[in-house]
């Protein structure tokens, strides 16, 4: 199985794709800022925003992963 969009056949589905993942980054970057930004006070404040970008990112690598598993399915059928 091929892990491009070149396996969608749908645009819209591609459109759908790309818009998830740029809302999903959009969302892990916000998260990480303000998760910095009240851990402030803390001893190590960047450490939860990195843990917080990271953890976000998995979240995401996930969803993307599942979405796009969908999408080639509903394509093949």
């Amino acid at each position: 199985m091929t892990y491009t969009l070149q396996a969608v056949e749908n645009s819209d589905e591609k459109t759908d794709l790309v818009k998830r993942f740029w809302t999903g980054a959009l969302i892990v970057i916000v998260a990480a800022v303000l998760g910095g930004l009240l851990a402030w006070n803390e001893q190590h404040p960047m450490a939860v925003a990195l843990a917080i970008l990271v953890g976000g990112a998995g979240v995401l690598g996930v969803d993307i992963a599942v979405a796009y598993r969908s999408a080639v399915r509903r394509s093949k059928a």
